[in-house]
Protein backbone atom coordinates (compact mmCIF):
# COMPACT_ATOMS: atom_id res chain seq x y z
CA UNK A 1 0.00 0.00 0.00
CA UNK A 2 1.55 3.51 -0.95
CA UNK A 3 2.04 5.93 1.99
CA UNK A 4 2.39 9.04 1.41
CA UNK A 5 5.92 10.45 2.98
CA UNK A 6 6.25 14.37 2.14
CA UNK A 7 4.25 14.75 -0.83
CA UNK A 8 5.43 12.00 -1.99
CA UNK A 9 4.44 7.66 -2.51
CA UNK A 10 6.41 5.33 -1.30
CA UNK A 11 5.42 1.86 -1.76
CA UNK A 12 5.91 -0.62 1.36
CA UNK A 13 6.00 -4.32 2.32
CA UNK A 14 6.58 -6.00 5.39
CA UNK A 15 8.84 -9.12 5.67
CA UNK A 16 9.01 -11.50 8.53
CA UNK A 17 12.57 -12.68 8.87
CA UNK A 18 11.92 -16.88 9.83
CA UNK A 19 14.36 -17.95 7.82
CA UNK A 20 17.58 -18.63 10.82
CA UNK A 21 18.69 -21.74 11.76
CA UNK A 22 17.62 -21.87 14.82
CA UNK A 23 20.49 -23.34 16.54
CA UNK A 24 20.64 -22.30 19.78
CA UNK A 25 16.75 -22.80 20.02
CA UNK A 26 16.74 -26.15 19.00
CA UNK A 27 13.96 -25.98 16.60
CA UNK A 28 12.35 -23.78 14.01
CA UNK A 29 11.87 -20.86 15.87
CA UNK A 30 8.77 -19.12 13.87
CA UNK A 31 7.14 -22.50 14.47
CA UNK A 32 7.02 -21.74 18.56
CA UNK A 33 3.52 -21.29 19.58
CA UNK A 34 2.68 -18.12 21.43
CA UNK A 35 0.78 -17.90 24.47
CA UNK A 36 -2.50 -17.34 22.04
CA UNK A 37 -1.68 -20.55 20.23
CA UNK A 38 -0.96 -19.00 16.95
CA UNK A 39 3.17 -19.68 15.79
CA UNK A 40 5.66 -16.77 16.21
CA UNK A 41 5.74 -15.80 12.59
CA UNK A 42 2.24 -15.72 11.64
CA UNK A 43 1.85 -13.11 15.36
CA UNK A 44 4.83 -10.87 13.47
CA UNK A 45 2.91 -11.49 9.79
CA UNK A 46 -0.02 -10.39 11.33
CA UNK A 47 1.47 -7.13 13.31
CA UNK A 48 2.87 -6.20 10.24
CA UNK A 49 -0.24 -6.12 8.47
CA UNK A 50 -1.88 -4.07 11.13
CA UNK A 51 0.52 -1.65 9.92
CA UNK A 52 -1.32 -0.94 6.65
CA UNK A 53 1.48 -2.91 4.41
CA UNK A 54 1.18 -5.92 2.19
CA UNK A 55 3.67 -8.63 4.61
CA UNK A 56 5.17 -12.26 3.69
CA UNK A 57 7.00 -14.60 5.87
CA UNK A 58 10.53 -14.83 4.62
CA UNK A 59 11.58 -18.72 4.58
CA UNK A 60 14.53 -20.87 3.22
CA UNK A 61 12.94 -23.95 1.04
CA UNK A 62 13.82 -26.56 3.39
CA UNK A 63 11.30 -24.70 5.95
CA UNK A 64 8.20 -23.97 3.55
CA UNK A 65 6.54 -27.16 3.85
CA UNK A 66 6.75 -26.88 7.57
CA UNK A 67 5.06 -23.41 7.55
CA UNK A 68 2.18 -25.00 5.00
CA UNK A 69 -0.05 -25.48 7.65
CA UNK A 70 -0.36 -21.91 9.77
CA UNK A 71 0.79 -19.15 6.40
CA UNK A 72 -0.93 -19.39 3.01
CA UNK A 73 2.00 -20.33 -0.03
CA UNK A 74 0.57 -16.75 -1.11
CA UNK A 75 2.32 -14.96 2.07
CA UNK A 76 5.67 -17.40 1.54
CA UNK A 77 8.81 -15.62 0.16
CA UNK A 78 11.37 -18.24 -0.21
CA UNK A 79 15.15 -17.41 -0.06
CA UNK A 80 16.31 -17.27 -3.90
CA UNK A 81 19.68 -19.19 -4.44
CA UNK A 82 21.64 -16.69 -6.98
CA UNK A 83 21.72 -14.64 -4.31
CA UNK A 84 25.09 -15.29 -3.37
CA UNK A 85 25.20 -13.23 0.48
CA UNK A 86 25.28 -15.23 3.96
CA UNK A 87 22.39 -14.50 6.53
CA UNK A 88 19.84 -12.43 6.74
CA UNK A 89 20.74 -10.17 3.76
CA UNK A 90 19.50 -13.06 1.48
CA UNK A 91 16.18 -13.32 2.80
CA UNK A 92 15.64 -9.39 2.54
CA UNK A 93 17.49 -9.21 -0.85
CA UNK A 94 14.92 -12.06 -2.26
CA UNK A 95 12.11 -10.29 -1.42
CA UNK A 96 13.72 -6.60 -2.96
CA UNK A 97 14.02 -8.70 -6.17
CA UNK A 98 10.02 -9.82 -6.05
CA UNK A 99 9.14 -6.25 -5.10
CA UNK A 100 12.06 -3.67 -6.51
CA UNK A 101 10.40 -0.66 -6.05
CA UNK A 102 8.97 -1.11 -2.87
CA UNK A 103 10.60 -0.26 0.75
CA UNK A 104 10.88 -3.05 3.26
CA UNK A 105 9.58 -3.14 6.61
CA UNK A 106 11.69 -6.10 8.52
CA UNK A 107 10.81 -7.74 11.66
CA UNK A 108 12.29 -11.01 13.07
CA UNK A 109 10.12 -13.71 14.25
CA UNK A 110 11.63 -14.13 17.33
CA UNK A 111 11.00 -10.52 18.93
CA UNK A 112 7.49 -12.29 19.89
CA UNK A 113 7.00 -9.18 22.32
CA UNK A 114 7.21 -6.37 19.78
CA UNK A 115 4.59 -4.01 19.73
CA UNK A 116 2.36 -2.88 16.57
CA UNK A 117 3.35 0.26 17.97
CA UNK A 118 6.78 0.64 17.83
CA UNK A 119 6.60 -0.22 14.28
CA UNK A 120 4.14 2.36 13.21
CA UNK A 121 6.74 4.43 15.03
CA UNK A 122 9.11 3.80 12.93
CA UNK A 123 7.37 4.37 9.68
CA UNK A 124 6.27 8.06 11.18
CA UNK A 125 10.14 8.40 11.61
CA UNK A 126 10.78 7.38 8.28
CA UNK A 127 8.45 9.86 7.16
CA UNK A 128 10.50 12.75 8.89
CA UNK A 129 13.88 11.68 7.38
CA UNK A 130 13.05 10.86 3.98
CA UNK A 131 16.20 10.93 2.43
CA UNK A 132 17.69 8.22 4.08
CA UNK A 133 17.79 4.59 2.45
CA UNK A 134 17.54 2.77 5.94
CA UNK A 135 15.83 3.60 9.31
CA UNK A 136 16.88 1.19 12.63
CA UNK A 137 15.59 1.32 16.25
CA UNK A 138 19.08 1.52 18.77
CA UNK A 139 17.95 0.01 21.79
CA UNK A 140 20.62 1.22 24.45
CA UNK A 141 23.85 0.44 22.32
CA UNK A 142 22.50 -2.07 20.46
CA UNK A 143 21.17 -1.79 16.54
CA UNK A 144 18.20 -3.64 15.62
CA UNK A 145 18.69 -4.69 12.27
CA UNK A 146 15.40 -7.06 12.69
CA UNK A 147 13.58 -4.36 13.22
CA UNK A 148 14.04 -1.70 10.17
CA UNK A 149 12.73 -0.09 7.30
CA UNK A 150 15.37 -1.00 4.49
CA UNK A 151 14.56 1.22 1.15
CA UNK A 152 14.32 -0.45 -2.34
CA UNK A 153 17.05 2.45 -3.31
CA UNK A 154 19.15 1.13 -0.83
CA UNK A 155 18.89 -2.28 -1.37
CA UNK A 156 19.18 -2.13 -5.12
CA UNK A 157 22.74 -0.89 -3.95
CA UNK A 158 23.44 -3.40 -1.92
CA UNK A 159 22.19 -6.03 -4.19
CA UNK A 160 24.66 -4.69 -7.10
CA UNK A 161 27.28 -5.11 -4.70
CA UNK A 162 26.62 -8.16 -3.92
CA UNK A 163 26.07 -9.27 -7.88
CA UNK A 164 30.06 -7.92 -8.18
CA UNK A 165 31.14 -9.80 -5.27
CA UNK A 166 31.69 -5.98 -3.62
CA UNK A 167 29.96 -6.65 -0.35
CA UNK A 168 32.68 -7.91 1.85
CA UNK A 169 30.32 -7.57 4.98
CA UNK A 170 27.11 -9.35 4.44
CA UNK A 171 25.38 -8.37 8.05
CA UNK A 172 22.40 -6.59 8.31
CA UNK A 173 24.34 -4.17 10.74
CA UNK A 174 27.22 -3.71 7.97
CA UNK A 175 24.88 -2.81 5.48
CA UNK A 176 23.20 -0.49 7.51
CA UNK A 177 26.26 1.41 7.79
CA UNK A 178 26.86 1.28 4.42
CA UNK A 179 23.49 3.33 3.94
CA UNK A 180 23.88 5.55 6.24
CA UNK A 181 21.00 4.58 8.23
CA UNK A 182 18.32 6.99 9.98
CA UNK A 183 18.58 5.56 14.02
CA UNK A 184 15.80 5.83 16.21
CA UNK A 185 16.55 5.47 19.85
CA UNK A 186 14.24 3.02 21.64
CA UNK A 187 12.55 5.06 24.61
CA UNK A 188 12.81 2.86 27.96
CA UNK A 189 9.35 2.21 28.38
CA UNK A 190 9.87 0.35 25.23
CA UNK A 191 12.83 -1.40 25.95
CA UNK A 192 11.13 -4.33 26.91
CA UNK A 193 9.39 -4.88 23.17
CA UNK A 194 12.62 -5.82 21.60
CA UNK A 195 13.69 -9.17 23.07
CA UNK A 196 15.18 -11.35 20.85
CA UNK A 197 14.62 -15.24 21.76
CA UNK A 198 17.65 -17.20 20.88
CA UNK A 199 17.00 -19.75 23.35
CA UNK A 200 14.24 -21.47 25.84
CA UNK A 201 15.68 -19.84 28.84
CA UNK A 202 14.87 -16.86 27.01
CA UNK A 203 11.15 -17.40 26.34
CA UNK A 204 8.84 -15.45 28.62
Amino acid sequence: MPRKVLGTFRPMIGLVMAGGKSLRMGSDKGLLPTKSGEIWATSAWNKLNSCGIRSFVGLNSVQASGYSAHISPENILLDLPEINAAGPIQGILSAHLSYPKEDILVLACDMPDMEISCLKELMEFQKINPESLAWVYQNGVQIEPMCAIYSAQGLTKILELVEKNELSKTSLISVLTRLQAAIKPVSEENAKYFLNCNSPEEIS
